[in-house]
């Protein structure tokens, strides 16, 4: 009897141990716990050896739209970040694009159970080469969202097209200019930022030479000096037609004035990509004591062209009060000599000038033995960037 006593505890054990390990499981996310429809779940992808975001995380939405229909359970997100994902596999499959809504790309994948974290890999086409990650894709399955009892894929599709709707506003809306509220509160900002703010004409150059890089073409040729709390800060613009198929990012600034670039924006504007970042200067006339070195990573796909590349920015002697203004300021100097020496007699200034073609002006940055090549380089996408410009 007292044998038979012990095996019926170690079977009541056994079942209060299988009843236990089944409920964590649920309370942890890996057994299934929505019924048939449709459903809102949040999602993030944070990095493959801790639960910290991954850089990848940036390019996707924070929801996903699920059907779940008995065994099956079907996903879908949403991403900005298309044309730089070459392949995609979540937990372990292939994703699928579905379809693009408003650039925002729709992309699929199946699992058999409501289960998180999941693996995913990248393989990534990006302006600094080919690249692969490894990341997990997190389901938040308890702060999952009824959308509709329906299981059908049009529903399903109808659903992620509005979210992918929702974030191309959403990316839009961060790069307008806030509205000004009051009419009589606009005037006086404006005023304002005339008398503070100013435009200045520059041109960019070649790294190792005094002639304009095949870049200058990009630039908007005109600066906004904005004047801070620490000096000034000077504000540079990209523009280049989407026709020429180079992407949103063609032109990523590396350095700028012996420093990262800062406030780097991203945007379009009609039938051009955008681009703008900062750099600052303690006073003004820092921009005409020397030229002001930079380092920018261009990316032309039809010539396989993804290199950085050293350029120089050369600032006209003064500002202006606004930018119309400031398109009609004299022609560049050609040489960034002080005001002194730009006063001294002709001898001394055509001294000045083949001392200065023997010498490049002082940049901060040390000449760089690759700058042939990249001037090579350049000069071919030049050549393409050109060509697709004049069909525009």
């Amino acid at each position: 009897m007292k044998h038979l006593q012990q095996f019926f505890r170690v079977i009541a054990c056994l079942v209060v141990g299988l009843v236990f390990l089944g409920w964590t499981q649920t309370t942890d996310g890996h057994a299934a716990t929505l019924s048939n429809g449709l459903y809102q779940v949040p999602m993030k992808i944070i990095k493959a050896d801790s639960s910290a975001t991954s850089d990848a995380n940036q390019f996707f939405g924070k929801t996903a739209v699920v059907r779940v229909n008995h065994a099956q359970v079907t996903v879908l997100i949403t991403s900005n970040g298309a044309k730089y994902i070459k392949k995609m596999i979540v937990a372990d499959q292939a994703v699928t694009l579905v379809k693009t809504v408003d650039q925002q790309a729709l992309y699929q994948f199946n699992l058999t159970a409501q289960t998180s974290p999941l693996t995913t890999a990248f393989s990534l086409t990006t302006p600094m080469g080919a690249m692969k990650e490894q990341a997990r894709l997190t389901l938040n399955w308890a702060q999952a969202k009824s959308v509709s009892a329906s299981v059908a894929t049009t529903d399903l599709i109808a659903q992620a097209e509005t979210f992918a709707k929702a974030n191309a506003s959403s990316q839009r809306a961060s790069v307008t200019v806030p509205k000004t509220t009051k009419a009589k509160t606009a005037t006086s900002t404006a005023k304002k930022t005339t008398a503070a703010t100013e435009y200045w004409r520059y041109q960019v150059l070649q790294g190792s030479k005094m002639t304009k890089s095949e870049a200058n073409q990009y630039y908007t040729d005109v600066a906004t000096v904005t004047p801070k709390s620490t000096g000034y800060q000077v504000t540079l613009h990209v523009k280049y037609a989407k026709s020429l198929k180079l992407g949103a990012r063609a032109v990523v600034p590396k350095r700028i004035n012996g420093a990262q670039p800062q406030n780097v924006t991203y945007g379009q504007s009609g039938r051009n990509y955008t681009m703008s970042y900062t750099f600052s200067v303690a006073k003004r006339s820092a921009l005409t004591q020397k030229l002001i070195p930079g380092r920018i990573h261009v990316t032309v796909p039809a010539m396989n062209i993804s290199q950085t590349f050293p350029i120089r920015f050369r600032f006209a002697r003064s500002g202006a009060a606004d930018q119309a203004a400031a398109a009609t300021v004299a022609a560049l100097p050609h040489t960034t000599v002080t005001a002194a020496s730009a006063s001294a007699s002709p001898t001394a200034t055509s001294t000045a000038t083949k001392s200065h073609q023997a010498t490049l002006p002082p940049t901060g940055e040390a000449s760089n033995n690759w700058a042939v090549l990249g001037l090579v380089g350049l000069a071919l996408g030049g050549f393409i960037w050109r060509g697709g410009r004049a069909h525009v």
